[in-house]
C-alpha cells in the first residue's frame, strides 16, 4: 500500500470517528446579511427563510459568549420549518466557535456584554424595516439576559427564548428585574445544576403567565443543549421548544 492510500485511509477514519453533525446545505432564500447597530456599527448575520411563504413570523437568534451565528447553524432549518423566518446574528461580544469567525467583532470591533445590547438592538430595527408583524427574540447565556431586556423595553416583542440566562452583568440583580417586567410567552431553558444556582429565581421572577421551563439532565450550557453533539438531551429541549412555539401559533 502506498503513502498516499494510507493518508486516505486515516482521513476516512477521522471523519468516522467525528461527533459533529455535517452541515446541512443552504436553503434557497439564505443570505449574508449586515444592518446598522443602534450606535451605527455594522452588524453582520445569516437569514434562514421560513418554509412557509411569505411568513410575517421572525425569530432573532442571539448567540453566547465567545460564539458566533453559528451556533444556530443546525437549529435553523428545524425551525423555519416552523414557519418562522430566522436571523442568527453574530454580536461583537462573541468569538470563533463552531469553526466559523464572528463577522461583526472581526469587522466592525469587539465589545463587551452591554455594548452587544446595541447589534441586539439594531436587528430589532432591521425586523421592523422588514414589516414582520411577530418578532421572537432568542437568547444563549448572556444575551438570553439581553433578550429579556428587550422584550421589557420594547413593546413589539411578542415571545422570548432564553436558554441559561443569569446575572452576568456588573449589577448582580440587573436581569431579574428586566425578567420581572417580561409580560409575553417566555420559554426558559437550562441544565439542572443551573436552575440550582440561582436560575431559578429569574424564572420564577417572570411577570408572563405564560412562561415555560424545560431543564433536563444531561443537557448542554446555551442554545448548544439543542445540538446532539454537545448535549445527551438535546431531544427533549427540542420537543420542549417545539411544543412552546406551536403554542403560539
Amino acid at each position: 500500500m502506498n503513502r498516499l492510500s494510507i493518508l486516505a485511509i486515516f482521513a476516512l477514519a477521522l471523519v468516522g470517528c467525528s461527533n459533529r453533525e455535517p452541515k446541512a446545505p443552504k436553503p434557497d432564500g439564505f443570505q449574508e446579511i449586515t444592518f446598522d447597530a443602534s450606535d451605527s456599527r455594522k452588524v453582520y448575520a445569516d437569514f434562514y427563510p421560513s418554509s412557509t411563504l411569505n411568513s410575517e413570523k421572525v425569530i432573532l437568534m442571539f448567540h453566547q459568549a465567545d460564539s458566533n451565528a453559528g451556533e444556530y447553524e443546525s437549529i435553523e432549518p428545524v425551525v423555519a420549518a416552523m414557519g418562522y423566518n430566522c436571523i442568527a446574528v453574530d454580536q461583537r461580544s462573541g468569538g470563533n466557535m463552531w469553526e466559523r469567525d464572528n463577522r461583526t467583532a472581526t469587522k466592525s470591533g469587539a465589545g463587551d456584554y452591554t455594548s452587544a445590547y446595541n447589534d441586539m438592538l439594531g436587528a430589532i430595527d432591521y425586523a421592523h424595516s422588514k414589516n414582520y408583524t411577530t418578532i421572537i427574540v432568542w437568547g444563549s447565556s448572556y444575551s438570553a439576559s439581553l433578550a429579556f431586556r428587550l422584550a421589557s423595553e420594547d413593546s413589539s416583542v411578542k415571545a422570548v427564548i432564553a436558554f441559561s440566562p443569569g446575572e452576568y452583568m456588573d449589577d448582580k440583580t440587573e436581569v431579574k428585574g428586566w425578567a420581572s417586567k417580561v409580560s409575553v410567552p417566555t420559554f426558559f431553558a437550562c441544565k439542572p445544576d443551573e436552575l440550582s444556582d440561582g436560575r431559578q429565581e429569574l424564572f420564577d421572577a417572570i411577570r408572563s403567565d405564560t412562561k415555560v421551563l424545560a431543564s433536563f439532565p444531561g443537557g448542554s450550557h446555551g442554545s448548544s443543549t439543542l445540538l446532539p453533539e454537545k448535549s445527551l438531551a438535546a431531544k427533549q429541549y427540542m420537543d420542549k421548544l417545539k411544543e412552546f412555539l406551536t403554542s403560539l401559533k
